[in-house]
């Protein structure tokens, strides 16, 4: 039995159709955590006291946002390390016991894994990633994150500010690899990643607005160089763009693939995108 203490800290809002079987997945790990604290960010649903039922720590707070629920559950364990789990997501059994087999370096803040998706199988993480990696895209599913709390502890945890719901994971990643703390994949799927109809990554739009405001942000944080924000500014409007137009949202895409042209040249499946929501009697539906 590892002597490494690890607590689970799961964060949940109106969460009360997966918050049990996402307990359940933690529990049921071949290493179990010492304890799984579930932090209620305000819901209005049965969460708490399903949690409760369950026989887990649950922290009451108003709504304050993910990265806030994180760092009050943080706060409220001595444990050196953290297994993040969303609410509506779920583990395989070996998870942990994977993960722990690669915790010896001191540098290391954080081991994370692939994810099984329902929609599409996203590629395998890579075997460590740095800053460089981390800004070109976020590659870490939070759900399969074990974090080093010294880590969190040094960059002042999540950033708790409300425009940056939905990217807070993705803030925290980039400032402990810019403070030269290291990320270690390991190239299973050991995350189940069922997101809900109302779950963050289905609203395309919220999610695209945070992740600018994030990128702003972080650069500011960091003092990057403009030359650099800029190029990552085109990339993020572009990528969201042609997000957000497969999904229909007309207007939003508009802007953003607009916003991506003002920064540099479209390639030519974008620009067709951008022509077409110029179309007044234009038929939006997803494919």
């Amino acid at each position: 039995m590892t002597t490494t203490r690890i607590a689970t800290v799961i964060p949940a809002y109106n969460a009360a159709a997966s918050i049990e079987a996402a307990i359940a997945s933690a529990r049921e790990q071949t290493i179990p955590p010492a304890e799984i604290i579930v932090v209620d960010d305000g819901s209005t649903d049965a969460t708490a006291r399903l949690a409760g039922a369950a026989g887990v720590r649950v922290i009451q707070q108003a709504n304050a946002g993910p990265g806030a629920a994180r760092n009050r559950g943080i706060a409220a364990t001595d444990a050196e390390w953290i297994a993040l789990l969303d609410a509506d997501d779920s583990w395989r059994p070996e998870r942990i016991a994977h993960q722990l087999e690669r915790i010896g370096e001191p540098r290391v803040a954080v081991i994370f894994s692939g994810q099984h998706f329902v929609e599409k199988q996203p590629p395998m993480p890579p075997p460590t990633i740095d800053f460089e990696g981390l800004w070109e895209r976020n590659r870490i599913p939070t759900s399969s994150v074990l974090l080093r709390r010294a880590a969190w502890e040094s960059v002042g945890g999540f950033d708790e500010s409300r425009e940056l719901i939905g990217v807070e994971d993705y803030n925290l990643w980039l400032r402990m690899a810019h403070a030269g703390w290291q990320f270690v994949g390991i190239p299973e799927r050991l995350v189940n990643y069922q997101p809900s109809a109302s779950s963050l990554t289905r609203q395309s739009q919220r999610f695209a607005v945070a992740e600018v405001a994030q990128l702003r942000q972080i650069a500011t944080t960091l003092g990057l160089d403009a030359a650099r924000v800029h190029a990552k500014e085109y990339t993020t409007y572009l990528q969201y763009g042609m997000e957000l137009f497969y999904y229909g949202e007309r207007t939003a895409a508009k802007q953003f693939l607009s916003e991506a042209a003002r920064r540099g040249s479209l390639p030519p499946k974008a620009r067709l995108q951008l022509w077409a929501t110029h179309l007044p009697l234009a038929r939006w539906r997803r494919p």
